[in-house]
């Protein structure tokens, strides 16, 4: 004899213990906190800026010194060093052997500049969805990323103009 579990789905929206007011404080702290770095390390001194990282150079590095600390939370920590940098747009960048696309796989093979092939696993709601579960395949896809930088107007130096949104 076989048990079988049937659950229904009955309601939509927020769960029971969820406040997603507490994850927007934080995120938007976060990105004040990364702010004055940025300003700490002042103009020219900061390369790139992400959720977790700030890319400085040698000067940047210096200026952030005394907040460099691996114990205390919100302090800094050097994950890597490097001379170079090449920056192509929003998590995408190369910086000294480490390379981050976003959407490209660590596994994927480079085809040709631009272009990646790398594995699609299907979601477990892909599976439930298409009728055949038991049918688990996985694609290759060849993903061809264009690398137009939409946020703003790229100066000859690198600099970033942002767009301005008119009122």
């Amino acid at each position: 004899c076989q048990s079988i579990t049937i659950q229904f789905l009955t309601s939509v929206g927020e769960c029971f213990d969820s406040f997603p007011a507490i994850a927007a404080h934080v995120t938007g702290y976060a990105r004040m906190y990364l702010w004055s770095l940025m300003q700490e390390a002042g103009w020219g001194n900061y390369f790139y800026c992400d959720t977790d990282s700030l890319i400085v150079n040698e000067v940047g590095k210096c200026r952030l010194q005394k907040r460099i600390n691996i114990s205390l939370l919100g302090g800094l920590k050097i994950d890597r060093t490097g001379s170079t940098v090449l920056l192509r747009g929003l998590k995408d960048y190369s910086f000294g052997a480490k390379t981050v696309i976003k959407g490209v796989r660590k596994s994927a093979v480079c085809v040709e500049d631009g272009v990646y092939r790398q594995e699609k696993w299907p979601s477990f709601r892909g599976l439930l969805r298409s009728g055949q579960p038991e049918d688990y395949v996985v694609e290759t896809v060849t993903k061809h990323l264009t690398r137009k930088y939409t946020k703003g107007e790229v100066t000859v130096d690198g600099v970033v103009r942002p767009y301005v949104l008119a009122d």
